[in-house]
């Protein structure tokens, strides 16, 4: 998982908490770094302003392909937001 742990009081929930983690700063996370788009389990899209993290998550074999998003983003809004899926996980 990609995941500010200072963006949760409480800590991480214990179900989440053996999960291998990408970890962003609070900065990063309210520049929506956290914010990208799983298209399948090999292929992750991200902004590139976040290559850094997508070079990490390329070493557990995840494809990244990198669109810019940097005028959404200013705008409150990233992948997610943008594509409305059906059913989050």
């Amino acid at each position: 998982m990609i995941v500010c742990e200072e963006a949760f009081p409480d800590g991480i929930p214990a179900s989440l908490q053996e999960w291998k983690k990408i970890p962003v700063t609070i900065d990063e996370a309210m520049n929506l770094a956290t914010n990208g788009l799983p298209v399948s389990p090999e292929v992750y899209i991200t902004d590139p302003a976040f290559k850094q993290i997508g070079e990490q998550i390329e070493k557990e074999g995840i494809k990244v392909e990198y669109i810019d998003f940097s005028i959404s983003r200013s705008f409150g809004g990233s992948f997610r937001c943008s594509t409305q899926p059906l059913l989050r996980h």
